[in-house]
């Protein structure tokens, strides 16, 4: 079943959680009035991400306030609402993904699993891998960093994900350097996993300015074939296209990447060393 999904892109300001909602709110409802049946928000889009010194303040309990206003707004526009925050639990802190549906329900609450350096003074990663069935098709629920990881990608998409949704901040710090870490490298990735995959792809990122980090925006939904359908580059609001699986078996008789793979496991077990 194809399906208009959004990803919102917005410039999340460090520690304002009751502005930074109330943008995020307004994205998700103009793409839902315009149709969107599901809307992604970036990651950590009430605190913003460098909130080392206050995370204990910042930091929320799920279910809290934060996702009882998303439930109200995905009850009231019947959308789907997928969006990472900063949790609080039993003492401990989570980058975590809620999945709400348009019920207003919070039907899963993922942690993120690969934390990047910095974030690890910050927060616990997650243990538990996120696949969701929906009326809409079956999800694979990753923040940011995931996608740097093709085997957990993969392994998603093997256990039965049909379109992974990333919620991320994709981030520099200072000017372009000999690496030239830029919104290029992201981009690059969410068409890859897509297309190594054959699966749709939904990646909503934060942009614009965060201290001393600058945020890469380029937000975007990508095809099984990994085809950018629609994105964002600089600026704040959202992109939307309509996204579905009910094709992809045309394009897999092409791209025979999954089937392929079975060829060669105890190749790549060998190599791997598992």
């Amino acid at each position: 079943m194809a399906f208009r999904i959004a990803v919102a892109q917005m410039n999340s300001q460090t520690g304002a959680v009751a502005a930074n909602r109330d943008k995020a709110v307004h994205l998700i409802e103009g793409a839902a009035s315009l149709g969107a049946e599901i809307v992604l928000v970036p990651e950590t889009f009430t605190t913003g991400y460098d909130i080392a010194d206050r995370v204990d303040t910042l930091a929320e309990p799920i279910p809290g306030t934060t996702t009882d206003i998303l439930s109200e707004v995905a009850k009231s526009r019947r959308v789907y609402i997928y969006a990472s925050m900063v949790e609080k639990a039993s003492g401990k802190y989570y980058n975590t993904g809620v999945l709400i549906d348009p019920s207003g329900k919070v039907v899963h609450a993922y942690r993120k699993v690969h934390l990047f350096a910095t974030e690890k003074r910050m927060f616990t990663p997650g243990d538990e891998p996120a696949v969701v069935k929906t009326d809409l098709g079956t999800f694979g629920l990753t923040i940011c960093m995931d996608l740097l990881f093709p085997e957990y990608i993969r392994g998603l998409v093997l256990s039965g994900a049909e379109i992974i949704l990333n919620s991320t901040d994709w981030l520099r710090w200072g000017p372009l350097d000999e690496w030239q870490w830029c919104h290029e490298q992201p981009r690059a990735l969410a068409r890859t996993r897509a297309l190594e995959n054959t699966v749709g792809l939904a990646m909503a990122c934060q942009w614009g300015e965060d201290g001393d980090y600058t945020k890469l925006g380029h937000s975007c939904i990508v095809s099984p074939s990994g085809r950018v359908l629609a994105g964002m580059e600089e600026g704040e609001g959202f992109a939307m296209h309509e996204l579905g699986m009910e094709k992809v078996g045309d394009w897999r008789k092409i791209g025979t990447y999954l089937a392929d793979r079975r060829d060669h496991l105890d190749l790549y077990r060998r190599i791997s060393g598992s």
